[in-house]
């Protein structure tokens, strides 16, 4: 068991340690910590304690890297092996269920460790810096590494008990986002408490009531609650906090399951390289039939088989009309506080909703073809390749179209929603701006998409957020926008423009590269 544990181990360690991506990956995210450096020096005046606010960066930007890292990299560690049918293979060679799931997630885990162990020297030179405490850090420190754990286990349950890549995604997002709403919930129960009762009038909102201290509890787990805290001017506590110690035992526990449920999950590895979605296989079946071809096959193929038909249209629609009808009852909520910024999160989060789900839809239009290794029979149509691509982007956002009706819809029908869209598009004239750092999402996901197998969507939001302030933070090193922010807007949109022109054309040029082979 040990043996094949370490030789699919030291073969994994092998791959990383030869291959480009992940030497590039540490690279660009020691070029964001740079980045990240410069920024707090050249506002060190304005500011103050450029070492708390350069290390403050350092420790959100790994929180997120390791977000997304778990997402597009964690989460595929079986479901590969069944796509490729290659885990009946490894099972007939002798290797133990536990070989497997440590030789493949050990491999992970340690290349994660490495790009965060990327960042340690950084931390240094921020307690020099001044503004931070070595306990701080220490505290951060310990805070990822439990985080990193606990999101190696999730993935490595979540792509054991998956049947492809993309399920196993869709169940670590789901377990991802438990984890960051039921703290978030607990803490504003805590805060509800003691904003309108006061401590002491019932026993059940006492401090040392075990239902008071059990949200407590849940509200410490999150890393980005807990990196709040550690932040926080005089902090002094121990670096085994329940965070640390919860998201730990988690990942061991959520690592067991995996090899508990091993044998029940991989009986029948194989799986399509495509999916149907949500379009039925036989007109009998509970599922949406996607009827005859339409003129443009293209254009209907993608529309059932991509973005997923008229039943994920009814999902969309379902997810932005919760949200929409939400946001219209804050808007017309009378009481204090104002609850303006309630509002403005919704419209972030539906932005953010339409962005990723455009970039996927678009990223599995072109990966699917690519994985049925299609591309060459239609470049054989009697159809220019760019027409093709066209088309396929054509019906796969047909499906998309829900969202942005709802975010016009909520815009222009809240209060709030009204004014954002005054003060970017005509006051401060940076919603171009906006609109371009999201289409990034998108571009970035098509281009991405056609490099690697998974992951494509959370390497393009890595990419868009890099970009965005990659972008950002050298215009305010150079100081070129004193005299106005204007200028500042226009060159931040041109910036984004090319980006986003320079990875359509990309797109273009990748498609009949690949069909080429």
């Amino acid at each position: 068991m040990l043996v094949g544990a370490f030789a699919l181990l030291e073969r994994s360690l092998r791959i990383d340690a030869r291959g480009w991506s992940t030497h590039l990956a540490r690279l660009g995210l020691v070029g964001a910590i740079y980045l990240s450096l410069c920024y707090a020096l050249s506002t060190q005046n304005m500011f103050g304690a450029p070492g708390f606010r350069f290390f403050q960066g350092i420790a959100y930007l790994d929180a997120t890297f390791m977000t997304l890292l778990g997402l597009g990299f964690f989460s595929t560690a079986i479901t590969e092996e069944k796509e490729e049918d290659t885990l009946g293979l490894m099972l007939m060679a002798g290797i133990s269920p536990l070989g497997i799931l440590a030789g493949k997630s050990g491999g992970r885990l340690w290349q994660a460790l490495l790009l965060i162990a990327v960042q340690y020297p950084f931390t240094l030179l921020a307690i020099t810096m001044g503004g931070i405490s070595s306990s701080q850090t220490g505290a951060v420190n310990f805070a990822l590494l439990s985080y990193m754990v606990m999101l190696a286990g999730l993935g490595l349950l979540c792509s054991t008990l998956a049947s492809n890549s993309r399920r196993a995604g869709g169940w670590m997002l789901l377990g991802l986002a438990i984890y960051y709403i039921v703290p978030l919930m607990a803490q504003n129960a805590q805060w509800q408490y003691r904003q309108w009762v006061p401590t002491g009038v019932f026993p059940i909102l006492d401090d040392s009531n075990p239902l008071w201290t059990f949200l407590d509890s849940i509200g410490n787990i999150c890393i980005f609650l807990r990196m709040g805290d550690i932040l926080a001017t005089g902090f002094g506590d121990s670096v085994w906090s329940i965070q640390v110690l919860s998201n730990c035992s988690s990942g061991l526990v959520f690592g067991v399951l995996s090899w508990m449920f091993f044998g029940f999950a991989s009986r029948n590895p194989a799986t399509e390289a495509s999916s149907r979605g949500l379009v039925a296989l036989r007109r009998k079946s509970f599922r949406f039939d996607s009827g005859r071809p339409w003129t443009n096959p293209f254009v209907w193929k993608d529309f059932h088989f991509v973005s997923g038909g008229p039943g994920m249209m009814l999902i969309r629609v379902g997810y932005y009309g919760v949200i929409t009808i939400w946001a219209f009852e804050i808007d017309c909520f009378k009481g204090s506080p104002p609850p303006h910024g309630l509002v403005e999160g919704c419209l972030l989060w539906m932005s953010f909703s339409l962005a990723v789900d455009a970039g996927m839809i678009l990223a599995r239009s072109l990966h699917d073809e690519v994985r049925g290794q299609t591309l060459a029979s239609l470049m054989m149509l009697p159809q220019s390749s760019n027409s093709m691509i066209y088309h396929k982007f054509a019906g796969a956002m047909i499906g998309w179209l829900p969202g942005p009706v709802f975010e016009i819809l909520l815009t222009l029908g809240t209060q709030t929603g009204r004014w954002d869209a005054w003060d970017m598009f005509i006051d401060d004239q940076f919603g171009f701006v906006v609109i371009l750092f999201f289409a990034l999402i998108p571009h970035f996901a098509a281009l991405v998409s056609l490099y690697v197998r998974w992951g494509a969507v959370p390497i393009a939001i890595g990419m868009t957020i890099g970009a965005y302030f990659a972008v950002f933070a050298t215009v305010m090193i150079f100081q070129t926008v004193r005299s106005t922010d204007y200028l500042f807007e226009c060159i931040l949109g041109f910036v984004l423009f090319c980006i986003c022109l320079g990875c359509h054309i990309g797109v273009l040029l990748r498609v009949q590269a690949l069909a080429a082979k």
